[in-house]
């Protein structure tokens, strides 16, 4: 496939392609024998030394590492087997990397990972890739390779002798049935038989074994007993086993793979490449782990040696560094600063090296970093330098590769208008560079000139004329010996101020200034502070200028100003080398830094790019032709003369052909067309020949004119129109379109064949407007619109006409806008941003109103009147209201409520404009269709219900319709407030149960903390039923609920949930009253799965006001006449409930219900320990004490405490220690025994013999158990 435009410029033996010096590859070189010598020695020397496992190689990035081992390989000649790893993150991953570097720790953590997965990934691609699949026949890695003849025939003998041996093994076993079954001669049956049943089991475990060991063969060969299961817990009681989930490193988890690999394949070296771009020093220590690992595993052989290319930093410190490498070969780059330049001008032939060109190379070779960018530099040059158009100048071309390659971004964001360069350029064009630096040259002129002016204003020459100067409008020196001046009881004579100047500024100082006569101090004037403060600032001022004022210093600000003046001449005449120079480099970094702060430079560049760009144009090697040395260019064009115009109309060759023609003597040229008859021709309406017409014979034009619209073609009148006026100026177009306004035939042709509906080019469409405006602004026989069909096609036209308004000619818009006031003629379209004038016109033209509604009409009446006001303008699909009404026309704000739904629907519901939405809420003139849409798309939020009346499709808002405060509970659209709350309890339109509570559900996290407070009681009561108590309410939205209600509930509903019950009274809510005690009880006693929880709650409820069981010890354990033991062992188990008030509460259960403790097992051993020293009687702890004995409550401790209690001491020995005790006897005291002894704590009671018949002999139980006890 050939390129045409290339062809020539390649072709041209001017510019063959300079080829004498080669194109370079950018890949790693073989290096010369003696240049490699000493690299060569060193890596052989450590390759050949057995403990040297590791090797760096080291050196900066493109100082040669890959030449230089590559050279190595090279010189073993093939005996030495090298498997190459290279890996690189360049600077493209690199800056993606830094485009995400806000991102968190946690996700930095795991890009690190990820990024060290894919290392080990790709290291253990090119290892275990690096041989095909038969080479390594044991391996797991999957492969895609072909299946061998070999390979399937191998596959089979090992399936038929593990299928032959499992038969032979039967065939042992059960030689009958195997005969029978498979038709064999019966001999061989018979021949098994007679041998030995051991021979034959022995032939069966044979074969079952040799079967078994080509079976285990092939499952060892694809692997299945090499997956491993790491256990995390064995838990024995419960018999689970449960593995460790790990993420490993890859190169672990082959490790096996890489051992057999280099098993197998015999290498000897592995050169790892780039590496230490991923800065992750963990792979090195992985590899340096693999290589120990490959070592001990093949120590039969040569030791395989790892080989790492890296830079000199790729370890913090020299001690890490030499601790991880055994051996470290560093590589001295080959190219430098120092001799880059030396390389460079190699590259190049010496004709095309002159003066210009050998001081480019050697400056730009500074900013050269490496070999391989000098090697692209310099392919990229022979390149362009063989296409682009402005090749001569080699500089200048070397220079926009060597941008083009160091400040790649850059060079590309030139196509998109970006980058530092282009925004520089573009400003020097447009002289914002030159205006910044000419700002304080002016201003430093401008005081210059100003200190000129005044010293040469000054007359004075020294400072004691200036003293008398400014103290004669106080005392002038004719009346220096009648009066002096007078402070703080001194008198100065005018004389010495004048001479002494300390004398005149310790004056100024003073506050009370007098003039006064010398003797009898007479007041003649007074000076105020003010005065002397002003006399102080001018003496100073004028004093500078008098010291000033000499030669030297007016020449010398002079020179300052001519300076500045030749400075200010060199700014606006510098070429953009000297405008760089003096920006200085400092500058342009701050002018690169303003561009950035302000959106315009979006392409950020690195310090050393921005020093490259800085260098290439202060020296004048990028300006403002730098596109030529980019781009390639094709010249071309023609002109035509006269005669050649009128041969062309003659031979009827198309208007698009003649019009093109430039005509020099049209006088002639137009008596010639009417001599050959042919000037009425389309092709003869040349614009020249028609603005000569104009002038002199307009009654021809009309005649032309009415002849051209007499075609049918009204597509074809169009495009004669449009050729005719395309270089017209506005004057030459309205004069030409007055001739159409003057007969009314003609314009009412022009406009039929304006308004067909023909297909028309967006060229066409856009003339066909122009020409409407153009018609519109002629103001003389603007009657002419009244007639009715002239009228209509009009009105046609402008409703067809989307850039009327924009087309209307600058210094025509009143004339336009009186035409369409005076016909009523209303334009369809507004126009966006556009001039000052047109402005105006669209100003007038809504103030009359004087325009069809529409949504953009409307945005673009505000774009264009407010484009010029200083503030910022407000986004009219983000604050549509707003921005109408701050146009302050009236007929603007009538025509959009007049369009009301239409602009909603259209424009406001996609707007941010929320602080409207009440009032449209409110709006009558909303319907409820509309305030649905509202609701249900516009993100907004309801602050205060009170500010929206809720309106309903029904007149009633109890009805079932649909209501506004519905629709922004069911969207979300209420802000969660308790306010908000109450206002929704208030309304009766609103299921409190459904809708308020599941709201109240999704948003109680937003709920700020606020005091609820509802003052209506019917309004509380449906709050504490229907909210609080709702079954369907959730525990966090009930106690955020809960966390703001500062009251207590005394009257609690009948249906309260026992889940509500609980976090009321958790929260303190309920009152601790009877009342609420006995409503809770018949409330949640029905539930016999929730008796404990409701014995808890109620005790809870009891222990916030414990008295109440004192109080009312009847309500609160018979509840409906029954005594609930269950309850009253809650209470008394209840922490907060003092001892004092469980005592007395025993003692009541005691004195007025008979009977009812011995029945009762009410209290624990426990408790009872507790609550036994604050008994004031033997009696209850005794019924107490037996009634737990009687339960099985066996505590040695508690039993102990309680007996020691009793004021009998008697008791206290039923319980001893470590021998028989004797006791006097009762049948009290009998009976405890026999229950103390019924639980093993003690031997069943005997009585006693002899003088001890009368007492009771307690004997203690020693077991294993009660040794601690005893001790």
């Amino acid at each position: 496939m050939s390129t045409p435009w290339l062809t020539p410029i390649v072709a041209d033996s001017d510019h063959a392609e300079a080829n004498a010096v080669s194109y370079e590859a950018l890949t790693p070189t073989e290096l010369d024998s003696d240049k490699a010598g000493c690299y060569i020695s060193a890596l052989n020397y450590a390759y050949e030394h057995p403990d040297i496992r590791n090797i760096a190689v080291t050196g900066p990035y493109g100082a040669g590492k890959s030449s230089v081992l590559k050279t190595w390989c090279k010189a073993h000649n093939g005996t030495l087997r090298v498997l190459t790893v290279s890996l690189a993150d360049f600077d493209m991953q690199r800056h993606v990397d830094e485009s995400n570097g806000d991102s968190s720790s946690d996700e930095g953590t795991k890009n690190t990972g990820s990024v060290e997965k894919s290392i080990e990934y790709s290291i253990l691609q090119q290892i275990l890739y690096k041989n095909k699949k038969h080479e390594l026949p044991c391996s797991r890695i999957d492969r895609i390779s072909d299946v061998t003849a070999g390979q399937i025939l191998r596959s089979a003998s090992f399936l038929t002798g593990t299928i032959l041996l499992s038969g032979a093994a039967l065939f042992f076993l059960a030689p009958d049935y195997v005969t029978t079954k498979l038709s064999l001669p019966g001999a061989f049956a018979r021949y098994l038989l007679e041998c030995p049943f051991g021979v034959r089991v022995s032939g069966a475990v044979a074969s079952v074994m040799g079967s078994l060991c080509l079976l285990l063969n092939q499952l060892h060969r694809i692997g299945i007993f090499d997956r491993k299961v790491s256990l995390d817990k064995v838990d024995l009681l419960k018999g689970a086993v449960t593995t460790r989930a790990s993420s490993p490193s890859l190169l672990n988890v082959y490790i096996d793979e890489i051992v057999y690999f280099f098993d197998s394949t015999k290498y000897d070296v592995v050169i790892f490449e780039d590496l230490d771009r991923f800065n992750n020093g963990r792979i090195f220590v992985k590899l340096r782990e693999i290589n120990q690992i490959i070592n001990n595993c093949l120590s039969d052989r040569k030791p395989v040696k790892f080989i790492y290319a890296v830079r000199d930093g790729i370890f913090n410190s020299a001690e890490s560094r030499t601790k991880f490498f055994d051996f470290v070969m560093p590589v001295i780059p080959v190219m430098d600063n120092q001799n880059a330049y030396e390389h460079f001008v190699k590259k190049f032939k010496e004709e095309e090296i002159n003066n210009n060109l050998s001081e480019c190379i050697s400056r730009i070779a500074t900013f050269i970093p490496n070999m391989r960018v000098m090697h692209n530099i310099t392919n990229e040059f022979r390149l362009y330098q063989n296409l682009v158009n402005s090749r001569e100048n080699l500089a200048k071309l070397l220079a926009m590769i060597a941008y083009k390659n160091l400040c790649a971004e850059d060079y590309h964001g030139i196509d998109s208008k970006k980058g530092v360069l282009y925004h520089f350029i573009q400003s020097y064009l447009d002289h914002e560079i030159q205006n910044e630096l000419l700002h304080s040259a002016n201003n430093e002129l401008e005081d210059m000139a100003q200190s000129l002016v005044a010293i040469t204003n000054e007359k004075l020459a020294n400072r004691e004329n200036l003293r008398e100067e400014l103290l004669m409008p106080y005392l002038s020196k004719n009346y220096s010996g009648a009066l002096v001046f007078y402070t703080e009881g001194r008198q100065i004579s005018l004389d010495d101020l004048i001479q002494d100047e300390d004398e005149f500024l310790m004056l100024l100082d003073k506050e009370n200034i007098q003039v006064v006569t010398p003797y009898n101090r007479q007041i003649f004037l007074m000076i105020n502070q003010r005065d002397t403060e002003k006399l102080k600032q001018q003496y100073e001022k004028r004093c500078h200028l008098i010291e000033t004022k000499s030669v030297d210093n007016i020449t010398r600000v002079k020179n300052n100003i001519s300076s500045l003046e030749s400075l200010r001449t060199e700014i606006l005449s510098g070429t953009v080398a000297d405008i760089a120079e003096k920006m200085t480099n400092e500058g342009f970094v701050a002018w690169i830094k303003k561009k950035e702060d302000t959106g315009v430079l979006t392409i950020q560049s690195e310090h050393e790019q921005i020093d490259f760009i800085f260098f290439l144009l202060s020296s004048g090697y990028l300006s403002t032709d730098y596109m030529s040395y980019r781009s390639i260019f094709i010249p071309g064009g023609l002109s035509e003369t006269d005669n050649l115009f009128l041969k062309d109309v003659m031979s009827g060759k198309g208007p698009e052909k003649t019009f093109s023609f430039h005509l020099d003597n049209v006088n002639n040229i137009v008596e010639r067309l009417k001599k050959l008859g042919v000037l009425q021709r389309d092709n003869a309406q040349h614009p020249a020949v028609i603005r000569w017409l104009i002038d002199n014979d307009p009654d021809t034009l009309k005649n032309n004119i009415m002849a051209l619209l007499s075609q049918t073609g009204s597509q074809r009148v169009v495009s004669l129109l449009m050729l005719m006026q395309n270089d017209f100026t506005t004057y030459v177009r309205l004069r030409y379109l007055e001739i159409f306004m003057s007969d009314e035939h003609i314009l009412n042709r022009l406009l039929a064949h304006l308004c067909a509906s023909e297909e028309r080019t967006p060229e066409q469409k856009f003339f066909v407007q122009e020409i409407a405006a153009h018609l519109l602004c002629l103001t003389e026989k603007s009657n002419i619109w009244q007639s009715v069909e002239i009228n209509k096609r009009i009105g046609e036209l402008i409703d067809s006409s989307p850039i009327l308004i924009t087309a209307v000619p600058k210094g025509y818009g009143d004339a336009f806008f009186e035409v369409l006031k005076d016909n009523t003629l209303s334009v369809s379209y507004i126009p966006g941003d556009v001039g000052d004038e047109k402005c105006s016109v669209i100003r007038k033209i809504a103030g009359a109103g004087l325009f069809k509604y529409s949504v953009s009409n409307l945005k673009n009446v505000y774009l264009c009147l407010t484009q010029d006001k200083n503030e910022e303008r407000m986004s009219f699909s983000l604050y549509p209201f707003h921005c109408l009404e701050s146009l302050a026309i009236s007929e603007l704000t009538e025509v959009l409520w007049t369009n009301i739904e239409d602009f909603i629907l259209s424009v406001f519901i996609e707007s941010e404009e929320i602080d409207r939405i009440p009032e449209l809420l409110n709006s009558s003139e909303v319907s409820m269709t509309v305030v649905e849409q509202i609701i249900a798309k516009m993100d907004f939020c309801i602050n205060n219900l009170d500010d929206i009346i809720n309106r309903s499709e029904c007149a009633d808002n109890n009805a079932s319709g649909r209501n506004i405060y519905s629709m922004l509970l069911q969207h979300d659209r209420i802000f969660p407030s308790f306010d908000n709350i109450i206002h929704l309890l208030h309304d009766t339109s609103i299921n409190t149960s459904g809708e308020l509570v599941q709201w109240v559900n999704e948003k109680h996290f937003e709920f700020e903390p606020s005091d609820i407070v509802i003052n209506d009681t019917g309004i509380f009561n449906n709050f504490i039923s229907e909210l609080i108590c709702s079954p369907v309410i959730s525990e966090e939205a009930l106690l955020k609920v809960l966390s703001n209600l500062n009251v207590v509930i005394i009257d609690v509903p009948e249906n309260i949930p026992l889940r509500n019950a609980e976090l009321l009274c958790s929260e303190k809510k309920l009152a601790p009253t009877v009342n609420v005690f006995t409503v809770l009880f018949n409330a949640l006693c029905g539930n016999v799965d929730d008796i404990n929880r409701m014995n808890t709650l109620l005790g809870n409820l009891i222990a916030q006001r414990p008295e109440i069981i004192t109080q009312e010890p009847e309500d609160i354990f018979y509840i409906e006449g029954d005594f609930d033991e269950e309850l009253a062992s809650e209470l008394f188990r209840h922490k907060l409930i003092g001892m004092n008030i469980k005592v007395a509460a025993l003692r009541w259960l005691r004195d007025n219900k008979p009977g009812i403790l011995d029945k009762s097992y009410l209290l624990s051993l426990d408790i009872l320990a507790e609550l036994s020293p604050w008994m004031g009687d033997d009696d209850l702890r005794l019924t107490l004490l037996k009634r737990c004995l009687v339960a099985g409550d066996a505590g040695k401790d508690a039993l102990c405490v309680v007996l020691n209690s009793f004021a009998d001491e008697s008791y206290h020995g039923l319980l001893p220690h470590d021998r028989f005790r004797k006791i006097p006897h009762s049948v009290d005291l009998w009976e405890v025994a026999e229950l103390i002894s019924n639980l093993g704590f003690i031997q069943p009671p005997k009585m006693g013999s002899g003088r001890d018949e009368h007492k009771i002999v307690i004997t203690p139980v020693r077991y294993v158990r009660d040794v601690e006890f005893y001790d």
